[in-house]
Protein backbone atom coordinates (compact mmCIF):
# COMPACT_ATOMS: atom_id res chain seq x y z
CA UNK A 1 0.00 0.00 0.00
CA UNK A 2 2.48 2.05 0.79
CA UNK A 3 4.62 1.54 -2.31
CA UNK A 4 1.31 2.71 -4.03
CA UNK A 5 1.13 5.87 -2.11
CA UNK A 6 4.71 6.90 -3.26
CA UNK A 7 4.05 6.03 -6.66
CA UNK A 8 0.84 7.67 -7.34
CA UNK A 9 2.75 10.67 -5.36
CA UNK A 10 5.47 10.63 -7.52
CA UNK A 11 2.92 10.63 -10.44
CA UNK A 12 1.31 13.71 -9.30
CA UNK A 13 4.04 15.62 -8.29
CA UNK A 14 6.10 15.31 -11.93
CA UNK A 15 2.35 15.96 -13.38
CA UNK A 16 2.48 19.41 -11.37
CA UNK A 17 6.05 19.95 -12.70
CA UNK A 18 5.17 19.54 -16.10
CA UNK A 19 2.36 21.44 -15.72
CA UNK A 20 4.20 24.53 -14.02
CA UNK A 21 6.89 23.86 -16.74
CA UNK A 22 4.15 24.73 -19.41
CA UNK A 23 2.72 27.47 -17.58
CA UNK A 24 6.64 29.13 -17.57
CA UNK A 25 6.93 28.41 -21.34
CA UNK A 26 3.63 30.06 -22.14
CA UNK A 27 4.09 32.76 -19.66
CA UNK A 28 7.89 33.43 -21.26
CA UNK A 29 6.84 33.82 -24.25
CA UNK A 30 8.29 30.63 -25.39
CA UNK A 31 5.57 28.48 -26.52
CA UNK A 32 4.30 29.95 -29.90
CA UNK A 33 0.79 28.89 -31.53
CA UNK A 34 0.77 26.66 -34.53
CA UNK A 35 0.64 28.52 -37.63
CA UNK A 36 -2.30 26.66 -39.66
CA UNK A 37 -0.98 25.49 -43.15
CA UNK A 38 -1.63 27.87 -45.26
CA UNK A 39 -2.46 27.69 -49.11
CA UNK A 40 0.69 27.41 -50.70
CA UNK A 41 0.52 29.91 -54.12
CA UNK A 42 2.55 31.64 -56.33
CA UNK A 43 2.27 35.59 -56.46
CA UNK A 44 1.80 36.69 -59.75
CA UNK A 45 3.91 39.35 -60.78
CA UNK A 46 3.72 42.77 -59.36
CA UNK A 47 1.64 45.00 -61.07
CA UNK A 48 0.24 48.90 -60.11
CA UNK A 49 -2.87 47.72 -58.87
CA UNK A 50 -3.35 45.27 -56.27
CA UNK A 51 -4.11 41.30 -57.55
CA UNK A 52 -6.76 39.65 -55.69
CA UNK A 53 -7.27 35.66 -55.93
CA UNK A 54 -10.76 34.73 -56.05
CA UNK A 55 -13.87 34.31 -58.83
CA UNK A 56 -15.97 36.25 -60.80
CA UNK A 57 -19.45 36.22 -59.47
CA UNK A 58 -22.86 37.80 -60.31
CA UNK A 59 -24.59 40.81 -57.83
CA UNK A 60 -27.67 38.59 -57.89
CA UNK A 61 -25.61 35.21 -57.10
CA UNK A 62 -23.61 36.77 -54.41
CA UNK A 63 -26.88 38.27 -52.84
CA UNK A 64 -28.70 34.77 -52.88
CA UNK A 65 -25.84 32.93 -51.37
CA UNK A 66 -25.09 35.46 -48.55
CA UNK A 67 -29.03 35.11 -48.23
CA UNK A 68 -28.88 31.55 -47.99
CA UNK A 69 -25.79 31.07 -45.76
CA UNK A 70 -26.40 33.96 -43.45
CA UNK A 71 -30.11 31.96 -42.77
CA UNK A 72 -27.71 28.95 -41.65
CA UNK A 73 -25.43 31.00 -39.55
CA UNK A 74 -28.63 32.99 -37.57
CA UNK A 75 -31.77 31.04 -38.04
CA UNK A 76 -33.29 33.13 -35.84
CA UNK A 77 -32.67 36.36 -38.02
CA UNK A 78 -35.83 38.15 -39.50
CA UNK A 79 -36.27 37.60 -43.29
CA UNK A 80 -35.85 41.18 -43.58
CA UNK A 81 -32.74 41.92 -41.36
CA UNK A 82 -31.32 38.80 -43.55
CA UNK A 83 -31.71 40.95 -46.90
CA UNK A 84 -30.42 44.02 -45.44
CA UNK A 85 -26.97 42.43 -44.04
CA UNK A 86 -26.27 40.48 -47.09
CA UNK A 87 -26.92 43.75 -49.35
CA UNK A 88 -24.49 46.01 -46.88
CA UNK A 89 -21.96 43.42 -46.29
CA UNK A 90 -22.35 40.16 -48.24
CA UNK A 91 -18.65 38.65 -47.10
CA UNK A 92 -19.39 38.26 -43.69
CA UNK A 93 -21.49 35.36 -44.32
CA UNK A 94 -19.27 34.27 -46.73
CA UNK A 95 -16.40 34.07 -43.98
CA UNK A 96 -18.31 32.97 -41.09
CA UNK A 97 -19.08 29.79 -42.89
CA UNK A 98 -15.72 29.12 -44.40
CA UNK A 99 -13.94 30.26 -41.63
CA UNK A 100 -11.75 33.02 -43.99
CA UNK A 101 -11.36 36.37 -42.45
CA UNK A 102 -9.47 37.49 -45.63
CA UNK A 103 -12.78 37.37 -47.92
CA UNK A 104 -14.37 40.65 -49.32
CA UNK A 105 -15.68 41.74 -52.70
CA UNK A 106 -14.09 44.36 -55.53
CA UNK A 107 -14.19 45.25 -58.81
CA UNK A 108 -11.71 43.54 -60.79
CA UNK A 109 -10.42 45.17 -64.58
CA UNK A 110 -11.55 42.92 -67.06
CA UNK A 111 -9.10 40.85 -68.66
CA UNK A 112 -8.15 41.38 -72.19
CA UNK A 113 -9.06 38.47 -74.95
CA UNK A 114 -10.73 36.63 -71.88
CA UNK A 115 -14.28 36.15 -72.43
CA UNK A 116 -16.32 37.32 -68.99
CA UNK A 117 -20.03 36.47 -68.70
CA UNK A 118 -22.51 39.34 -68.67
CA UNK A 119 -24.18 38.88 -65.15
CA UNK A 120 -20.29 38.96 -63.96
CA UNK A 121 -19.97 43.00 -65.27
CA UNK A 122 -21.01 45.73 -63.63
CA UNK A 123 -20.58 49.62 -64.65
CA UNK A 124 -17.58 47.40 -67.23
CA UNK A 125 -15.68 45.92 -64.18
CA UNK A 126 -15.85 42.65 -63.15
CA UNK A 127 -17.78 41.84 -59.58
CA UNK A 128 -15.07 39.61 -57.15
CA UNK A 129 -15.31 37.78 -54.47
CA UNK A 130 -11.88 37.60 -53.55
CA UNK A 131 -10.11 35.30 -50.76
CA UNK A 132 -6.92 37.36 -50.79
CA UNK A 133 -4.65 39.53 -52.34
CA UNK A 134 -0.87 40.24 -53.06
CA UNK A 135 -1.01 43.13 -50.48
CA UNK A 136 1.63 41.80 -47.25
CA UNK A 137 -1.48 42.11 -44.83
CA UNK A 138 -3.55 39.95 -47.32
CA UNK A 139 -1.90 37.35 -48.26
CA UNK A 140 -0.13 36.72 -44.79
CA UNK A 141 -3.39 36.30 -43.57
CA UNK A 142 -4.35 33.67 -46.57
CA UNK A 143 -6.23 30.77 -45.64
CA UNK A 144 -5.75 26.94 -46.17
CA UNK A 145 -5.82 24.62 -48.47
CA UNK A 146 -8.84 22.73 -47.27
CA UNK A 147 -10.93 26.46 -46.53
CA UNK A 148 -9.68 26.99 -50.29
CA UNK A 149 -11.01 23.66 -51.62
CA UNK A 150 -14.28 23.85 -49.48
CA UNK A 151 -15.30 27.72 -51.03
CA UNK A 152 -14.09 26.47 -54.63
CA UNK A 153 -16.57 23.12 -54.16
CA UNK A 154 -19.28 26.00 -53.02
CA UNK A 155 -18.64 28.35 -55.81
CA UNK A 156 -18.56 25.74 -58.67
CA UNK A 157 -15.16 26.77 -60.29
CA UNK A 158 -11.98 27.60 -59.44
CA UNK A 159 -10.46 31.23 -58.20
CA UNK A 160 -8.15 32.83 -60.43
CA UNK A 161 -5.78 35.65 -60.31
CA UNK A 162 -7.64 39.02 -61.02
CA UNK A 163 -6.61 42.81 -61.05
CA UNK A 164 -8.28 44.94 -58.89
CA UNK A 165 -9.54 48.64 -60.57
CA UNK A 166 -7.94 50.18 -57.76
CA UNK A 167 -4.31 50.78 -57.28
CA UNK A 168 -2.20 49.26 -54.44
CA UNK A 169 -1.57 51.75 -52.30
CA UNK A 170 -5.39 52.14 -51.88
CA UNK A 171 -5.64 48.36 -50.93
CA UNK A 172 -4.98 48.36 -47.21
Amino acid sequence: MSQQLQSLDGAMSSMQLGEAKQDEQRDSGRTKPSKPNRINITLPPPQRNAQMYGYYISQKSLYEAACSLLAKLHPDLSETKARTNARVNPSYSFKKTFHIQSLSTAYAILPPGQAVPAEYIVDGFGLVLYIFNDQPDSYHRRPTQKQVDELTRFMGREPQWLVDVSPARFCR
